[in-house]
């Protein structure tokens, strides 16, 4: 979902929104359209007729007998054109009165006919001499879709019919033109419905734009977030890398000075051994010098040594000690390049768990912006 949100951009931001905003605007208009015309209208025109039907034929059967055809019209232009009334011969064949008035525009004005009149689902009343009493239809209630019939029908002379004929409702593509095109200022009717539902779709569309963009500034704001993060780790990664690298090389030293302590310490039992060899080998020599002394004093003349036995003895001895220092100091430096190479190993631990406490923490972002993380190097 973050994914689409920030690839909206403006070209594309406003269609999505406007097509949807504007299916559901018609959505809701069609709705309004039919529970008003098809609802309040209908249920309205229910109650009129059922109080016609309990007042008009004894009104104008009262007028028709007492031959006043002016007050005729009158009656029937109560309504004012919203509904007609017609009345017609006692057989309905020929229409005698009927509405005149029109309301905004004319509707069932053009339909009045006898066989128009035949085909009304609106039950007619009979206009009598003498005029009735009682109503012949009723309606229940007002959501009733017929009336009922309540009585038998009047006795006397039939003076003729008063039909009851309801307003076509207009299609919802006129009804919106009418909304759009004229009467601005009188929200009365439907027209104040197609207003609220207009403005609360024009609200509903801003806030999802705002919405949208509100998002894509904080995912925006993240990926910031998620691109710094990531470059640090990277810094990280490369000190860690350079760490590794240096432990490494104090390793390879570290051997090659227990190596060389190694070679010292055996050079130093060998001039050991050798110096013990020599010592016996002398003291061999010196009895045997004793033995030589009975030929010497019998005039045999012996050469003497180049080198006096006590002087080389004396440098090797020497030699000795200097070796055990060097081989002492040698050990000593591997100790200390052993104790830098576990400082070294613990720095590298210590950065390994920062870095991975930073890319735990960049994980648990919202949005999948992270760069796949590298591996850190193995330990020796």
């Amino acid at each position: 979902m973050d994914k689409l949100v920030l690839a909206l951009k403006g070209k594309v931001l406003l269609p999505l929104v406007l097509v949807p905003a504007l299916a559901l605007w018609l959505f809701l208009c069609k709705a309004h359209y039919e529970s008003y015309w098809d609802g309040t209208i209908l249920r309205v025109q229910t109650v009129d007729f059922n109080i016609l039907h309990h007042t008009l034929p004894t009104t104008l059967s009262t007028l028709i007998v007492a031959g006043r055809a002016d007050l005729i019209q009158r009656v029937l232009d109560s309504s004012y054109g919203i509904f007609g009334l017609v009345v017609t011969d006692p057989e309905g064949r020929s229409v005698l009165y009927k509405t005149g008035k029109v309301y905004h525009r004319a509707s069932w004005q053009q339909l009045v006919s006898p066989e128009f009149l035949a085909r009304t689902t609106e039950p007619y009343d009979l206009l009598t001499d003498p005029p009735p009493l009682e109503p012949v239809f009723a309606h229940s209630s007002p959501r009733s879709a017929a009336a009922s019939r309540l009585a038998e029908l009047p006795a006397g002379r039939v003076l003729g019919r008063v039909y009851y004929v309801r307003q076509p409702p207009p299609s919802l593509a006129r009804d919106l033109s009418t909304f759009f095109g004229t009467g601005w200022l009188e929200l009365s009717g439907s027209k104040r419905g197609y207003l609220l539902i207009t403005l609360a779709t024009v609200g509903f569309g801003l806030a999802l734009v705002f919405l949208i963009l509100f998002r894509q500034r904080s995912l925006e704001v993240r990926r910031r977030e998620l691109e710094h993060l990531a470059c640090e780790l990277d810094i990280r990664q490369k000190a860690l890398d350079h760490l590794a690298c240096e432990l490494s090389g104090q390793k390879e030293r570290k051997r090659w000075l227990e190596q060389e302590a190694d070679q010292s310490y055996r050079r130093a039992l060998s001039l050991r051994s050798a110096l013990a060899t020599l010592k016996e080998t002398l003291a061999r020599a010196d009895l045997a010098g004793q033995e030589q002394t009975v030929p010497e004093a019998a005039g045999i003349k012996l050469r003497p040594p180049i080198h006096p036995p006590s002087e080389l003895l004396a440098e090797l001895e020497a030699l000795i000690p200097e070796l055990a220092t060097d081989a002492q100091g040698l050990r000593a430096q591997a100790e200390q390049l052993q104790e830098h190479c576990r400082l070294l190993e613990e720095r590298q631990a210590e950065m390994k768990r920062i870095l991975d406490q930073a890319y735990l923490r960049a994980s648990e972002l919202p949005g999948n912006l992270l760069p796949f993380r590298t591996s850190s190097p193995g330990h020796d």
